[in-house]
């Protein structure tokens, strides 16, 4: 039931969150490995921008690319991720009762590894996600789209084309992705809770608690994250050769390399914005819906 939970609570934040999403997409891999003064044009510059050139190159739908991928993905994601930080938090692994001060350190440690166990389940659907948010039908600034009529077409031709090997692309970044978010997620959540919880008004109301928390837990997520997140995008994305392997980025600290050469440290904040507009509200709905359900 606590998987279930987990699953259910992040599937309905993401409908509400996903067009996100799909402009934090966009922007990481516009200007992919070209310096920020030789991108002359950019079609995807601030939120107002993005949202207009996503509307008139794919109309007002567009802004749901990839939303059945993105379904499974939070389902598997956070079903298991917050499924596994649950159970812990039950059997009583999060906190230590003789030693107070190893609390923040336990919630971080199942915080990661409900991210570890969550990046498994989840790699194949975010692949999927991935790369039908990055395609569209108007000009783009990206190296590659890979051309997917739907969800089922493009597991069969990613299969088709790599293997199962294809389906985990970017594994890596996925693992560091979500094991240094659900860590800085999960651990500074469950902190700002037990904060909040101390003043009269937030011991009230469940859903003032679970929301001031999640504001906080978003924004920490999405500064920590937002590097693996880059990462991930882009090697998720790239091109690969009739083998399989990718055309750009042979592994994470390739991809890490290229990017801080190429692009600088603003490189790895590509999409920020949208990317916190994404995950504060989602990680607040997410665990607003998780608190309510449970």
């Amino acid at each position: 039931m606590e998987f279930l939970l987990g699953g259910a609570s992040s599937m309905c934040a993401v409908l509400f969150t996903n067009p996100f999403d799909v402009l934090k997409t966009r922007q990481q891999l516009e200007g992919e490995l070209i310096a920020k003064q030789n991108l002359k044009e950019r079609s995807y510059k601030g939120i107002r921008q993005s949202v207009i050139t996503v509307v008139r190159t794919d109309g007002l739908r567009g802004l749901q690319k990839g939303l059945p991928a993105a379904l499974l993905y939070q389902f598997s994601m956070n079903g298991v991720r917050l499924g596994t930080y649950q159970t812990a938090e039950n059997l009583g692994w999060t906190k230590s009762a003789k030693h107070p001060s190893l609390t923040p350190l336990l919630s971080l440690f199942w915080g990661g590894c409900a991210g570890l166990a969550s990046a498994t389940a989840s790699c194949p659907f975010y692949v999927v996600k991935t790369q039908l948010q990055a395609v569209t039908s108007g000009s783009y600034t990206a190296r590659f789209q890979h051309h997917h009529s739907g969800t089922l077409s493009a597991f069969v031709n990613i299969y088709k084309q790599s293997g199962v090997r294809g389906l985990f692309r970017g594994y890596t970044a996925t693992l560091a992705r979500l094991v240094v978010g659900s860590s800085a997620q999960m651990s500074s959540f469950s902190a700002c809770k037990e904060f909040f919880l101390r003043y009269e008004v937030f011991k009230e109301s469940i859903v003032l608690t679970a929301l001031a928390s999640s504001t906080v837990a978003g924004f920490l997520t999405s500064v920590l994250m937002s590097p693996c997140d880059v990462v991930t995008t882009r090697m998720t994305n790239q091109a690969v050769s009739a083998n399989g392997k990718g055309l750009l980025y042979t592994n994470i600290f390739d991809c890490f390399l290229k990017i801080y050469r190429s692009e600088g440290i603003h490189g790895y904040y590509k999409g920020f914005v949208p990317m916190y507009l994404r995950v504060a509200p989602h990680t607040m709905l997410n665990l607003t819906f998780w608190e309510f359900f449970k």
